[in-house]
Parts: structure tokens; sequence; C-alpha cells
């Protein structure tokens, strides 16, 4: 019995099958972390283009143009177009004391771009101004559809981008003046 303990040796170090099993299972190891730390590069990436893109910048820009006319504006009149494309109107400036609105403000898509038109309206009317000069101001670009609806004293916007990575923007606003 003696012999048989005394015959075995002491081993010092691995085996080649060891060491084999320990560098696969490390280069494994070393695949999927790699994989793993470029999908987040990927989807941070992304995620970095939505939120501070040209298309949420603009969003931003379209909702508080929208927003700031919107809550000037009057309750008695609005004009929206056929297809709920366009939307018109018509607000005070700051500390009026006029019985009708003096400026109107038109939301419309032209050519992918969402533009606003300011201009003054007619002394005691509602229709624009002819002889006074408008404004248009492009508020967003690679825009492929907006749409306007009014449901009691609330407007939204609801503003579609081209492409599949951009968030819509909807925007809603309450006029308060009469």
């Amino acid at each position: 019995m003696r012999k048989l303990f005394k015959n075995k040796k002491v081993r010092k170090g691995f085996n080649l099958i060891e060491l084999i099993i320990v560098i696969a299972a490390g280069a494994i190891l070393t695949v999927t972390i790699g994989v793993f730390l470029a999908n987040g590069q990927r989807n941070w990436n992304s995620l970095y283009r939505r939120v501070y893109g040209d298309s949420a910048v603009d969003g931003f820009a379209a909702h508080k143009v929208f927003d700031s006319i919107c809550r000037k504006a009057s309750l008695r009149k609005y004009v929206i177009g056929d297809d709920s494309d366009t939307l018109e109107l018509y607000y005070w400036d700051a500390g009026s004391t006029a019985s009708t609105p003096e400026n109107y403000g038109r939301f419309y898509v032209q050519d992918n771009v969402l533009y606003v038109e300011h201009g003054l309206l007619q002394s005691g009317s509602w229709s624009p101004d002819t002889f006074a000069a408008s404004t248009v101001i492009q508020i967003a670009s690679q825009v492929e559809s907006v749409n306007f609806d009014i449901q009691g004293t609330s407007i939204q916007m609801f503003l579609t981008y081209e492409g599949e990575d951009t968030m819509p923007v909807i925007s809603s606003a309450v006029r308060h003046n009469n």
C-alpha cells in the first residue's frame, strides 16, 4: 500500500488539456463582452441622434412657437385646412385693448418644411392686411406631415418626420382669449 502513495508525484502546473480549456473559456467570455459593448455603443448612438438630432431640436422649436401663438389666440375664430394640414389662428399683441385680434399666424408644410407665417390683420377685421409685410419663419425640416385638431379650447399639432428613427411630435395648447 505504501508503494502506491510513494509512486504518485506531486504535480506542479497544468496539463495541456486544462490550459486549452481555460484559453477557450477566456476567448468565449471576451467575444461575449465585445458583442455587448458593440451593441451598447450602437444603441447609445441611436439614442443620442434621437435626443440631440436636428429633428429633436426642430420639434422643440415647433412646439415652442405653436404654444406661444396658441396661448394668445382668439377663441372666436380659427381656420383649419381641408386636410387638417394648415392652421390659421388670430391673436392679440401683449397688452392690447382692441376688440378684434391684430395679428394672424398660419402654420403650413411646403416641400417637407414646416413654416409659420406671421402678419397683421386689417383693423377691426379678420382679414390679413395685404399692404403690411408678413414674416415667414421655417421652424422644422424633414417633415413628412402635420395635422391639426381642435377640441373645445385645446389645439393639437401632430408633427411626423421623415425616417423611421424619428419620433413624432405631439403638441397641445389652450387658447385663452375671447
